[in-house]
C-alpha cells in the first residue's frame, strides 16, 4: 500500500511539472567585484584587442548604476588608452540554444552612447541616449550558436570615456521544450490510464 501511494507521487510529480525555464550556465551582476578603473579583467569577462573597461558602483561613481542595474556595473567606456571596451565572456560556449539577458543602460553622463551585443546568431546595437534604462534591457532573448562561440559586448563611442553600463547577464539553456499539443494530449492520457490503475489497485 505505502510503494503504491509512493508510486502516484511520482508520477503525479512526473506528468504535471514540466519546467519551461532554463537552467543557469553564466550569470554575472559584477557586485562580488572591486570598483576601479581601466581594469582589463570582469567577473565572468575579460577584455580583448587591448582595451579595458571600468567597474563603478558604491565606491566609485554610486549615482551610474541606475534603476534597474545594481550593485556595481561596468561602464563600457573605460579609462585612457583604448578605452572603448570589448568585453568577451571567459566562456567558449558549445554549439547549441540559449537565452540570454542583460541590462544596459545608458551612460547617465549626457553623452548618448552605442554598445554592439554579439552572441551566435544574435546581433543587436543598442544606441542608448544618456537616461535611457529600457530600451536596452534584453530578457531570455533566444540564441542559436551553429559552432562554438563567445558573448561578446562591444563599445562603440570613440574619443570618448562615457560609455553605456552594463549589468545582469545571464546565459541559460532550456531544461525542457514545451511539448506540441498531440504530444500534451498524449502524455495527459497516459498520465490519467495510469492513475486510473493505480487507484483501483489501491482501494482493492
Amino acid at each position: 500500500m505505502r510503494s503504491l501511494k509512493l508510486g502516484l507521487a511520482v508520477i503525479s510529480l512526473f506528468c504535471f511539472s514540466t519546467s519551461l525555464y532554463g537552467s543557469s550556465i553564466l550569470s554575472e551582476n559584477f557586485s562580488g567585484l572591486t570598483d576601479a578603473l581601466a581594469v582589463t579583467s570582469a567577473g565572468a569577462f575579460s577584455t580583448i584587442n587591448g582595451t579595458n573597461v571600468d567597474i563603478v558602483g558604491p565606491s566609485l561613481f554610486p549615482s551610474l548604476c541606475a534603476t534597474p542595474e545594481s550593485g556595481n556595473c561596468i561602464d563600457m567606456a573605460g579609462t585612457n588608452g583604448n578605452s572603448q571596451g570589448q568585453l568577451r565572456s571567459n566562456m567558449l560556449f558549445p554549439a547549441g540554444h540559449y537565452l540570454l539577458s542583460f541590462n544596459l543602460i545608458g551612460s547617465q553622463r549626457g553623452t548618448t552612447a552605442s554598445t554592439t551585443v554579439t552572441f551566435g546568431n544574435y546581433q543587436q546595437t543598442f544606441t542608448l541616449a544618456s537616461g535611457d534604462d529600457t530600451s536596452g534591457i534584453v530578457v531570455n532573448q533566444p540564441v542559436t550558436l551553429s559552432s562554438p562561440g563567445f558573448l561578446l559586448f562591444v563599445g562603440n563611442t570613440p574619443s570618448t570615456n562615457v560609455g553605456n553600463l552594463l549589468d545582469n547577464v545571464v546565459v541559460s539553456t532550456p531544461t525542457s521544450t514545451v511539448p506540441e499539443p498531440s504530444s500534451l494530449l498524449l502524455l495527459g492520457t497516459g498520465c490519467l490510464g495510469v492513475f486510473a490503475k493505480l487507484r483501483h489497485r489501491l482501494h482493492r
